[in-house]
């Protein structure tokens, strides 16, 4: 498979990923423009869970919260910040059915929008079947973990790269990390 020309890299939990994907520079720039989002998990299991209060998530969110305000974006997430394994599987899966992008925006909608625990089989399965994906097959990938080691796969090849953190967008080998400006996002990806 050849390398997109631009690579999205975020986790359901982090608010400014979240935002990014908003953002109408990014918004319907995957696909044959060559810009891939791939899920880099912040707390990869067995790290312990924690609640949004947590010193790391609460300047997250503190860094998030302006951009949101700015944009009209109300952040609602549960007090859990779930491990996100599950929700980057459903994403891979739902890559290969051609609805990898309303995936990834109803997985973001559900924690942000509407405070679900995306860390749970059940609600994950729920939002592929609303989003047309098959309710019995979408289970047994997720409950048999058959993409698993394509997000293992994916956060270590961008460790490689230098990430540490999301959003980050790597463009010809070189990788930007944080929220991007806005106005700079369009010359970053490639043309429509």
């Amino acid at each position: 498979m050849a390398e997109p020309a631009a690579r999205i890299y975020f986790d359901f939990v982090d608010p400014l990923s979240y935002l990014l994907s908003l953002e109408p520079e990014v918004r319907g720039r995957t696909g044959a423009t060559g810009v891939e989002w791939t899920g880099f998990e912040l707390r990869p299991p067995p790290t312990p869970l924690t609640a949004v209060d947590d010193p790391l998530w609460a300047g997250r969110r503190r860094a998030a919260g302006a951009l949101a305000q700015e944009r009209g974006v109300a952040l609602t997430p549960p007090r859990l910040v779930p491990w996100t394994r599950k929700a980057h599987e459903l994403h891979v899966f739902a890559r290969t059915h051609g609805i990898g992008d309303e995936i990834r925006a109803a997985i973001f909608d559900a924690y942000f929008a509407d405070g679900l625990d995306i860390g749970r089989v059940d609600v994950l399965v729920d939002i592929a079947v609303r989003a047309g994906l098959d309710r019995t097959e979408t289970k047994a990938v997720l409950d048999v973990d058959r993409h698993e080691t394509d997000v293992d796969a994916a956060r270590a090849h961008a460790l490689t790269l230098g990430v540490s953190d999301v959003p980050a967008v790597q463009v010809e080998g070189r990788v930007a990390q944080g929220f991007p400006d806005p106005s700079l996002l369009g010359t970053l990806l490639p043309d429509r």
